[in-house]
């Protein structure tokens, strides 16, 4: 080989091997994002031993070492609302056995306390309990299907008495959520399958306090366009999640949405970096509360950091770490020219088998904003791993199948925005 040639072909190696490196780098990076949020000492990002805090002293840590500005010499947006936790004792046992919490059963985001015992009566959906008499102490059984039809009818009925308690009997998987109000009751979720043939007593001990008041923020960074500093995109994802169901049981929250605030920083890195920094302005948030109703974003939209008509458009992101069936787009039939750029250019690339359309939907933080008419997108993958608000969304089995693909193309599409 001529030395001019063997110049060349150095340099093409040298070339594919640091874009193989780098592409490492992302992988390793995100993996470690991810690790690093659902990792034992944030206790799930929730309301418990401060793991949402934990978490955004994390990110906060990590949009510096971006390179990220701050607006006003502070990177959190502080503000409070009432939630449930259940910090302490997390028992359940029927018949005299133990359950287990998170694999068996899961607690009703809004129970509370309870350290009784009740004997176990099954009611159908047929029935009213309008006159229905309660005889203390005593615990309904109920399925989800029939407790959803006549859920305040039910607890109604046993909180006028301040007595007896509520078994909601679960056919498929344990789904948790967060509470906003706090009942007079003990209610738990039960998966049928954990439940003997012949239901005689069930007996609590739960510990749960309703917090007023929980202090919590927003994270917020942002990149200076080049020549239109006053007009922004917004890349958006919260950070929360469910936290602590009791001392021992943790929702992890991988994919829900350690995924998503591992995005948002890669975009964070790839347009502060000088080769990609956009003429507009990027503003970088990441959202508390939003498992517990919107309840961040829902606050910003209410307190912006500048005018919302300066948003040019903004992206949500949120349950990022499958990918095998494609991605789904919340207000695609909303904006439906830029649903059509996106769509366009994952035909051109083939980043994704199937991008789908959607149409509004107030399931993610992107809602308060398009409510008030600011263009937004809520995107999120498709396929793989079924966990979902439960203990085994974990970043051990979050396969990020089509994570480099998806990141690749947000950023062609925000470039042509």
């Amino acid at each position: 080989m001529k030395r001019k040639h063997l110049h060349f072909f150095l340099i093409n190696v040298l070339f594919f091997v640091w874009g193989c490196s780098a592409n490492a780098q992302d992988s390793l990076y995100s993996r470690s994002v991810i690790q690093t949020l659902t990792g034992n000492n944030y206790h799930g990002r929730g309301y418990v031993k401060k793991g949402d805090s934990k978490a955004a002293q994390y990110i906060e840590s990590e949009f510096k070492k971006i390179g990220l500005a701050a607006i006003a010499n502070n990177y959190c947006q502080n503000f409070s609302f009432g939630v449930n936790t259940f910090p302490g004792a997390m028992q359940v046992s029927v018949n005299g056995k133990t359950l287990r919490p998170g694999i068996d059963y899961i607690i009703y985001p809004s129970s509370s306390s309870s350290s009784k015992s009740f004997i176990l009566r099954e009611i159908d959906s047929a029935k009213t309990l309008e006159n229905l008499q309660i005889e203390s102490p005593e615990c309904l059984v109920i399925s989800n299907k029939a407790f959803n039809a006549i859920r305040e009818d039910a607890i109604n009925a046993l909180e006028l008495r301040r007595q007896g308690a509520i078994v909601i009997v679960e056919d498929n998987k344990l789904t948790w959520s967060v509470g906003r109000s706090r009942l007079n009751i003990p209610v738990v979720i039960i998966l049928r399958k954990s439940l003997p043939e012949h239901l005689q007593s069930i007996s609590f001990k739960v510990k749960s306090i309703f917090q007023t008041s929980y202090k919590t923020q927003n994270v917020i960074g942002y990149i200076k366009g080049r020549s239109m500093p006053d007009s922004f995109i917004v890349f958006s994802a919260h950070y929360d999640h469910l936290g602590l169901m009791g001392k021992k049981t943790i929702f992890p929250g991988a994919n829900d949405n350690a995924s998503g605030v591992a995005m948002l920083l890669n975009l964070a890195t790839h347009f502060n970096d000088p080769t990609h920094r956009p003429e507009c302005s990027m503003l970088f948030i990441a959202f508390a509360g939003e498992e517990a109703g919107l309840v961040g974003s829902h606050y910003y939209t209410e307190h912006p950091l500048f005018p919302l008509s300066q948003i040019k458009f903004l992206i949500n992101l949120d349950l990022l770490g499958t990918g095998d069936e494609g991605m789904t787009v919340v207000n695609a039939t909303e904006y439906k020219s830029h649903f059509q750029l996106l769509k366009s250019i994952n035909d051109e690339k083939k980043y994704l088998p199937m991008i789908g359309e959607r149409g509004k939907a107030k399931n993610s933080d992107h809602y308060y904003f398009s409510e008030k008419g600011v263009p937004s997108f809520f995107l999120y993958t498709l396929g793989g791993i079924k966990a979902y608000h439960d203990i085994d969304d974990k970043g051990s089995s979050l396969p990020l199948t089509r994570f480099k693909e998806v990141f690749q193309l947000i950023c062609d599409f925000t470039e042509r925005l």
